[in-house]
């Protein structure tokens, strides 16, 4: 298994195909790298917006999961709020990647209420309820938790506590000083946003399980109570399957649900013996068996949504094209990965900037514009700081249009050509 971890960021794909792209030899971009295609087949059709039995415009909360994939459903919905004229609900002004607890002296000035919420935090049903207007729907994005772990363990760096001449016998390290996490201690050092985070994210309480006299139970009885609360779980193995199943929830458009691929890790860490993947799965117990339930409910999902794999496949179609529209090229950036080079169309479209900006920074952007306790200074430091063509900045947040037509500009690309 080898991690395909691109950051807690709002352009984290997994297990994607990657291509190359021919560019001439005074290119500054480099070449063969992730984060673009310009192999584009022919297109098809016009999408047709297929809503679905059950789409119904409501409020929303997203419950972000780490090492998922799941900045790149923020980055989607950030997108959304913006060109449906929806409110966010966000931390006051600069908010960090910190995993917070939710209270209401973390929130930005002037917004009390909102209409959707997607940032990281502990999961507290209580407290969005009062801050989320109407009857908003609740889902997530689970990942298998083996592949998810090894990601998280390379993308936070763990291995600078566990030290080994090789990433596998780092983790081997850890395993055995975690050999009685679950059994005998809730206690886990260095394991924040790694064991059984999913879970976590969701609320569960690993001190509750530990001390319970009937742990399974309890572990069911969680799992049913997520069942009933969330209205939809999608799988991070089949990603773009669940965009188009979340589109047909949330009432989107195709063009909502458009996402660029980027930051491919340039070092891919592996593990490989089978011993070292079993002992992982038995530590990511709870998020097994929570993956394992929810897994099931995605494909009985899917199999009531007529025309859902047609959808798909032109959904990727499209995807594709919108990859070759915005992004000439790669360029080594965040975290160790490879970052998009957007082609010079690209970098007045709204839609192709903000595919392309990191959740932080688009976030920490309309924080800027929206928090009433955000000064004028601030916001000029802000600006100050804009100096990546290939991401959102403020002044571009304040006056591009939102409605950037990106696909009808696709469309007509290729009949140029």
């Amino acid at each position: 298994v080898s991690t395909q971890s691109t950051g807690a960021d709002c352009r984290d794909l997994y297990n994607q195909p990657q291509h190359q792209l021919s560019l001439n030899k005074h290119s500054s971009v480099e070449l063969g790298k992730p984060g673009f295609d310009a192999t584009v087949e022919a297109l098809p059709p016009a999408p047709r917006e297929r809503r679905g039995d059950r789409c119904e415009k409501r409020s929303i909360i997203f419950t972000k999961t780490h090492k998922t994939g799941s900045s790149t459903i923020t980055n989607i919905l950030l997108r959304y709020g913006e060109t449906a004229g929806l409110s966010q609900l966000l931390y006051s002004y600069p908010s960090s990647t910190e995993y917070r607890s939710l209270a209401d002296f973390k929130l930005m000035a002037g917004r009390p209420m909102a209409d959707i919420f997607s940032q990281h935090a502990m999961y507290n049903d209580e407290f969005l309820s009062a801050h989320i207007r109407g009857n908003p729907i609740r889902f997530t994005i689970l990942r298998s938790p083996v592949s998810q772990f090894i990601s998280a363990y390379s993308f936070f760096n763990k291995t600078k506590h566990y030290p080994a001449n090789s990433f596998e016998e780092s983790i081997k390290a850890f395993l055995r000083a975690h050999s009685q996490y679950l059994t005998k201690t809730w206690f886990c050092k260095n394991c924040q946003n790694l064991v059984n985070s999913n879970a976590i994210d969701m609320g569960f309480k690993m001190e509750g399980y530990v001390k319970s006299p009937n742990r399974e139970d309890y572990l069911t009885e969680f799992i049913s109570a997520a069942d009933k609360k969330w209205d939809l779980v999608l799988i991070t193995e089949h990603f773009d399957l669940s965009l188009v199943l979340l589109k047909r929830r949330l009432c989107l458009h195709t063009e909502d649900i458009l996402y660029l691929k980027s930051l491919e890790r340039i070092k891919r860490d592996t593990v490989e013996e089978p011993y070292t993947l079993a002992r992982i799965g038995e530590i990511q117990h709870i998020d097994q068996a929570l993956y394992d339930h929810f897994n099931a409910t995605f494909w009985r999902e899917v199999a009531n949504e007529e025309g859902i794999m047609e959808e798909l496949a032109e959904f990727q179609q499209l995807n594709k094209a919108v990859q070759s529209f915005c992004v000439q090229g790669s360029k080594r950036g965040y975290h160790g990965t490879y970052e998009n080079v957007l082609a010079p169309r690209a970098r007045d479209n709204f839609q192709c900037l903000a595919m392309n900006t990191r959740c932080l920074p688009f976030a920490q952007h309309l924080e800027a514009r929206d928090d009433i306790a955000v000064t004028e200074e601030q916001r000029q430091e802000l600006r100050d700081q804009d100096n990546d063509p290939d991401s959102l900045s403020y002044d571009q947040l304040v006056s591009l249009p939102k409605d950037s037509h990106l696909l009808e500009l696709v469309y007509r690309s290729r009949l140029k050509h």
